[in-house]
């Protein structure tokens, strides 16, 4: 017997299964699919990987298939198209990282680092899905302080003076909830724009939101509209700076309730 690292070797006679079988007795798709950061529904769907999924289309159990874009195949397949490595290259990064006993002459070994790499990039893709998560909350929070205002501070006659919650209300809502829905099913580049754009004024957002709830309006009442929503003055454009049109269908966004990523 001889011992890795990652894996045990043993040579047993009349053994003929293959290397890649005998991974994939060990490990399924979705098993390594949750292994590698991807977050998969208790029926065994996920967001494709391989396109730009805003729903979940693959299928994911022992091995996989993307409704959408219709790729398909065993663990390894998968390993390897995710990573971009050969086939033989993929199995022996996940038998290097899952873990595997695995009998054969010839053990394929992942390449030089891999495992590193993999591990950096599941770090990186958890820190991007948590910003993008914090900065959805907040403006969910202020989304609905929006419909608030707009419902409680509507002028009860056309002679009234407008209030500035309600004329904050007008000019923010559909803005936010454009914002929402980027957030919510946006391609990973208009996340990674609104997260850039928006990130550094969302403590700020937040502060307000919480006077405002914890009875301080007046001072959050006096608050700069077009700085408290980040948008620097430029109105409704987009989260890139341009302008663009928003979704067709309008969405409510419930508070904290809505899957993020």
């Amino acid at each position: 017997m001889k011992t890795g690292a990652f894996f045990i070797f043993e040579k047993k006679e009349g053994d003929t299964l293959g290397i890649y079988s005998q991974i994939k007795e060990q490990v399924s798709t979705r098993k390594a699919a949750e292994h590698y950061g991807y977050k998969v529904s208790r029926n065994g769907m996920m967001c494709c990987p391989f396109h730009n999924d805003r729903t979940p289309s693959m299928k994911v159990d022992q091995n996989f298939i993307c409704f959408g874009c219709q790729e398909k195949g065993d663990v390894i397949d998968f390993t390897a198209k995710l990573f971009g490595l050969s086939p033989y290259d993929a199995a022996g990064k996940l038998i290097a990282d899952m873990g595997l006993t695995v009998t054969s002459d010839d053990i394929p070994k992942a390449p030089p680092g891999t495992r590193q790499r993999a591990k950096r990039e599941r770090l990186e893709k958890e820190q991007f899905e948590q910003a993008v998560g914090r900065i959805y909350n907040v403006y969910c929070d202020y989304f609905h302080l929006l419909n608030e205002w707009a419902e409680v501070h509507a002028p009860r006659s056309p002679t009234e003076e407008l209030h500035p919650l309600f004329v904050e209300a007008m000019h923010q809502r559909d803005y936010v909830e454009y914002l929402l829905d980027l957030l919510l099913y946006g391609s990973k580049e208009d996340k990674a724009s609104v997260v850039i754009e928006k990130g550094k004024g969302v403590n700020d957002l937040e502060r307000r939101i919480r006077e405002f709830k914890s009875g301080d309006r007046e001072r959050s009442s006096r608050s700069v509209v077009g700085s408290i929503a980040g948008d620097d003055g430029r109105g409704c454009e987009g989260a890139s700076g341009n302008d663009r049109e928003r979704p067709d269908q309008k969405l409510f966004h419930k508070r904290r309730n809505d899957p993020v990523l």
